[in-house]
């Protein structure tokens, strides 16, 4: 079975055959993890509840300072298995762990951007943002489609240039002042 997506590389990092044994032998682990929100990456010690695979995706679920997390395996370029069992929070297994990060990163949002979305791309918008776009269904228009479109950081709103000839940001103002400031950016200039 291949459940690459087409036309992508192959993963680096961690695969899930090479983690599963010390998992299932529960002791800690220190990874080394390359996090998008880091410029370098970071040494972590961690106790794992176990793997989960989202989407094709491959998470090791395990708690840092007691901390619950998911960290994503083409991520981790390098672990170790400590010489400690690992720490798990009483009641808690990799099922209802897994599910409380799930709904937190799938309900948490900072910034709702209310827009407008051309009828052309909305079914698009629809399978790029899934839960996190909300439509309202009893004020589309000649125009479009209104919708509010949950994300966790300002930076996040970068997602819609894609559709930034077919959207229009109502509010709130950052994230349209955003969004143009990025558009401009990425413009292709004129040629002389």
């Amino acid at each position: 079975m291949d459940s690459r997506p087409w036309l992508q590389t192959r993963d680096s990092g961690t695969t899930p055959a090479s983690l599963i044994g010390a998992v299932r032998r529960g002791r800690r682990l220190r990874i080394e993890y390359d996090s998008p929100h880091e410029s370098c990456s970071r040494d972590l010690v961690v106790d794992p509840s176990g793997l989960f695979a989202k989407a094709g995706i491959w998470y090791l679920v395990a708690d840092c300072a007691r901390v619950p997390r998911m960290y994503r395996l083409e991520r981790i370029t390098a672990w170790t298995a400590v010489d400690q069992p690992r720490r798990i929070r009483e009641n808690q297994t990799l099922t209802t762990v897994a599910a409380a990060l799930i709904d937190q990163w799938e309900h948490n949002h900072a910034i709702e951007v209310s827009a407008t979305i051309d009828h052309t791309q909305i079914e698009r918008a629809q399978r790029i943002f899934g839960q996190r776009l909300i439509q309202n269904d009893y004020a589309a228009s000649a125009t479009g489609h209104n919708v509010r479109i949950r994300f966790l950081h300002l930076e996040d709103v970068r997602a819609l240039l894609p559709f930034v000839s077919a959207i229009t940001v109502h509010g709130p103002t950052e994230a349209g002042a955003h969004l143009n400031n990025l558009a401009h950016h990425y413009a292709p200039s004129p040629t002389s």
